[in-house]
């Protein structure tokens, strides 16, 4: 037998009834939607009429009936799309049937109105659209009045807590900055040190004509020092890759290609060059590779994919979300599809107390405590 998930939705204006919904509602922006309590991160997933958001064990938080993904065509969709140009942002959109935009706040347990192509990003800043709804216009990033990145229509935000832009990438988080080797494209920061996929040469010719930099190079940036290789990671023919974000530790790094037919190629690969980049979906030894799609890290360092099996573009067998431990590429179903992911990109995990020898994150406790470390 299914239960429906009871879920308590509130629209605030003078606020919500009753005890601690008060003082939750109080601080919400008018016309908020409070939802229950959310987890930290979680999958946002179509469901008929409506969207459910699901945690990452696959429990349905919350059902949102005609709440969308996406959006129409009209001016102020497409103001509201032009933030997408900067890429997978830690607040998904959400969107109802009148054009009223929502952005999901998990740490404030609610949807909040966007009434402008305004949305918020780490250390305070906000990402800011460019105001044409016919034309695209690039974006910008502000804080408090400030610009901190002028208008660009090639600006892209990297794993949700950096900025590049005009040759340069910025943490939105410490305020460090690098300058980006040509050819270079950000995947994440620890500390000082930046990491980047750069596309290096010699050209090599395929069916439609010549690639002039096939290889690409994952890389470690220090700050007022040059780039050093750390290890060569694969290229699917022509097809770029477009997309790559540090795991929370920072010792792996998901690499995700160019979409085609069901889905684009999602690699893993160590941050200390120790070994190569393997498919997420720990499959193609024997048989055609799976297609793969990155959604997010989760908080315990595994890779969040969509992997689909199929016999071609046009024939789906089967597919699903999984949870990737990307050491050993063992993976834990999480739901069938997703369309995407909220706080993908967490924060560096913190020192937890754990037993004597079992590790987090790759990394072996030195003191007893009471709290165990995951276990996947």
């Amino acid at each position: 037998m299914r239960f429906a998930v009871p879920v308590v939705i509130c629209m605030v204006a003078a606020g919500c009834n009753g005890g601690g919904g008060d003082r939750l509602a109080s601080a919400l922006p008018p016309g908020s939607v409070s939802l229950p309590g959310l987890p930290k991160q979680g999958l946002v997933v179509p469901r008929g009429s409506g969207v459910e958001l699901l945690g990452l064990d696959g429990s349905v938080v919350a059902r949102l009936p005609r709440f969308e993904i996406g959006g129409g065509d009209t001016r102020r969709d497409a103001l509201m799309h032009d933030l997408d140009s900067a890429g997978q942002l830690e607040q998904p959109r959400l969107v109802t049937p009148d054009d009223r935009y929502y952005r999901l706040d998990a740490s404030r347990h609610a949807l909040i109105p966007i009434w402008q192509p305004r949305v918020p990003l780490p250390g305070g800043a906000e990402l800011v659209g460019g105001g044409d709804p016919h034309e695209f216009r690039g974006l910008s990033v502000v804080r408090r009045g400030h610009v901190l990145v002028r208008r660009d229509f090639f600006l892209a935000v990297v794993a949700g807590t950096l900025v590049q832009s005009r040759g340069r990438l910025l943490d939105l988080r410490t305020g460090r900055s690098w300058r980006l080797p040509p050819r270079c494209t950000g995947v994440g920061a620890r500390g000082a040190t930046a990491y980047v996929f750069c596309a290096t040469g010699p050209p090599v010719r395929f069916c439609c004509g010549v690639d002039p930099y096939p290889n690409m190079w994952l890389e470690r940036l220090a700050r007022g020092q040059g780039a050093t290789k750390v290890a060569q990671f694969s290229r699917d023919g022509p097809f770029p890759r477009v997309t790559g974000a540090l795991s929370p530790n920072g010792r792996f790094v998901a690499d995700q290609g160019e979409e085609i037919c069901a889905g684009g190629y999602l690699r893993v690969g160590p941050t200390d060059g120790s070994r190569g980049d393997r498919p997420a979906s720990g499959d193609g030894a024997t048989g055609s590779l799976p297609y793969s799609t990155f959604l997010g890290w989760s908080a315990d360092g595994r890779v969040v994919a969509q992997i689909t099996w199929a016999r071609d573009c046009e024939h789906t067998v089967r597919g699903g979300v999984y949870l990737v431990d990307p050491r050993t590429l063992k993976r834990k179903y999480v739901t069938r599809w997703a369309w995407t992911m909220w706080n993908a990109f967490p924060d560096p995990p913190v020192a937890l107390r754990c037993p004597v020898g079992e590790r987090l994150n790759g990394y072996r406790a030195v003191a007893n405590g009471s709290r165990s470390c995951p276990r996947y």
